[in-house]
């Protein structure tokens, strides 16, 4: 998808789809503009059209213009005081997905930018490159792109082609983890998840591999345990982007496993292979190291991610099994399906080893009952820090990307007592599911580091359309890392 902006656009040179956006107190706007395009009078029921342009009011018709057939789309942005990045970017969606016709050559004319709002067009078209993407690699027939290219009118001509530049390499790392989750688990194999990361190197960053002898050295039995079953092998991933003061390291850690069939203890065939998506955490990692090293932000970011296979067969770990973890710390395996906190239990612990980052922040798919909590509309935010949960929340505003933050109390801290090992893997039946899986990594992290447990089990793929996605993988976390990086000042 090409996108321009440009001073003015004459009538003459207008795409296959004409979108005007205006607030919903400036109907004058919408009707000048039609008056300059159309070659007769508005017509009444064109004019009807006008009456409500509160936000996402969108209204279309077709003509010939020109001599040929263009569709006309009327948008309202709402109110001034409501419009934000977050905003916009939606608005952008709900024009994609208003446009009927495929391979459509756009053109924007709004009325919704000002001095304290210069880059408004910018997001628009960055929501509509979100909302285009799709994936259709294994179809025979391939879907024609819902838009080729994007014109906007505009004063501010630098100023949003500046911000575009970086949205599209921001939404770049987010079809990655889209594409990535997409993939089914038979070709987004472990070995597959290192290929993916491999390819940061051509951004800078540094890639580092472990295999299972390094791991067993270095005693990460928890994660190799929930590997044992497969004959994939388990590898733990660190990519390495330093462009800043190496004082200031974020720890990005995720779950990657490729499919999750729950082991011994195994998940239902119902719905099973959307299990493929268990790896959305590490996905998220990854897009969000590719998102701020192609734009070269100054900073200093580490991600690690364990990418594991959990399949059942006659080497795969039972209930009941003890395993030795990273840290020293045992852990009781009393349920094979609470596989992630496992992996997470060692990539933190190793995390914190090797590189001792100021702040961790991992992403996981870890719990079905962050989505009974929640449903698919917040992610779960668990964390030891007040300070970093209000720079997360800034963030979460700011992209759109919602937050619910947990409680981590210790009065939870009982249902995860073992009666033969240090720890279990799971709580004891009285719910609090997400809370006690928090609580659960919570013994793996250093609690001088300041660190935020996000739960996208909810909102890393949805069964319905979304203002930015279609239905499917999301790539949520993205958006939202590469907004908390650029605007992260030290957190005491």
């Amino acid at each position: 998808m090409s996108v321009t902006f440009l001073e003015s656009i004459e009538p003459g040179n207008v795409g296959s789809v004409v979108v005007l956006v205006a607030f919903e107190n400036d109907k004058s706007f919408i009707a000048e503009k039609l008056e300059e395009l159309l070659p007769c009078r508005i017509p009444d029921t064109v004019a009807l059209l006008l009456d409500d342009l509160g936000y996402n009011k969108i209204s279309s018709f077709s003509l010939i213009l020109d001599g040929s057939l263009r569709e006309i789309i009327i948008v309202g942005a709402g109110s001034m005081k409501f419009s934000t990045r977050a905003s916009l970017e939606k608005l952008g969606g709900y024009i994609c997905d208003n446009i009927k016709t495929n391979e459509a050559k756009v053109t924007i004319f709004s009325n919704i930018e000002s001095d304290d709002l210069k880059t408004a067009s910018a997001y628009i078209t960055s929501g509509m490159q979100l909302k285009a993407w799709v994936f259709d690699k294994y179809k025979a027939k391939k879907q024609e792109p819902k838009v080729v290219a994007i014109s906007c009118q505009t004063r501010y001509q630098d100023a949003n082609k500046k911000e575009f530049d970086c949205l599209s390499a921001v939404n770049e790392g987010v079809c990655t983890v889209r594409r990535m989750s997409t993939e089914p688990a038979n070709v987004m194999t472990p070995d597959q998840m290192v290929e993916e990361a491999k390819d940061l190197k051509h951004y800078g960053v540094k890639v580092s591999v472990l295999d299972k002898k390094d791991m067993e050295k270095i005693g990460m039995n928890a994660l190799l345990g929930v590997g044992q079953g497969s004959e994939n092998p388990s590898y733990l991933i660190t990519m390495e982007y330093m462009e800043g003061d190496k004082s200031d390291l974020i720890a990005l850690v995720g779950k990657g496993l490729t499919f999750d069939s729950g082991g011994i203890s195994i998940k239902p065939a119902n719905k099973m292979g959307e299990m493929k998506e268990d790896m959305t955490g590490a996905a998220v990692v990854i897009g969000a190291i590719k998102a701020l090293a192609s734009q070269k932000v100054k900073a200093n970011v580490v991600g690690v991610i364990g990418v594991v296979e959990n399949m059942v067969s006659g080497k795969a770990q039972r209930p009941g099994d003890v395993v030795v973890a990273m840290s020293k710390k045992t852990i009781e395996v009393d349920n094979t399906d609470a596989e992630g906190r496992l992996v997470l239990a060692d990539a933190l612990w190793y995390t914190k080893e090797k590189f001792s980052p100021k702040i961790i922040i991992d992403f996981a798919t870890l719990t079905g009952a962050i989505q009974v909590a929640l449903g698919h509309e917040f992610a779960g935010l668990f964390s030891n820090s007040d300070d970093l949960c209000a720079r997360l929340f800034d963030s979460s505003d700011t992209v759109g990307e919602k937050l619910w933050r947990f409680p981590l109390h210790h009065s939870y801290e009982d249902d995860i007592k073992s009666c033969i090992a240090d720890i279990k893997n799971v709580g004891s039946g009285r719910g609090a599911g997400s809370i006690t899986a928090a609580l659960f990594l919570k013994h793996f992290v250093d609690p001088d580091v300041k660190w935020a447990h996000i739960d996208i089990a909810a909102v890393a793929a949805d069964s319905k359309n979304r203002a930015l996605s279609q239905r499917g993988a999301t790539g949520f976390g993205v958006r939202l890392i590469d907004n908390f990086v650029k605007n992260y000042k030290e957190i005491v």
